[in-house]
């Protein structure tokens, strides 16, 4: 068993703890995807990417609620 305990100064800066699985999942998603574009699309392809995958990181970026 493993405890780990974060002392936090207040429920933003927890939520970003708490949702940094899901932020490293976003992340990785997106890395998968703009490789995938590159090597086998167009510019269309990499940019419809990137316009799927924005309103995810929009979310993550400004309020602290998790990527998915």
């Amino acid at each position: 068993m493993l405890e780990l305990k974060i002392s936090c100064e207040g429920p933003e800066e927890a939520h970003l703890y708490l949702n940094a699985q899901k932020y490293h999942n976003l992340l990785g998603d997106l890395t998968q995807a703009l490789r995938s574009a590159y090597k086998h699309g167009t510019d269309a392809d990499v940019l419809k990417v990137i316009n799927s995958f924005y309103p995810d990181l929009h979310k993550a970026v400004d309020h602290n609620t998790g990527a998915y």
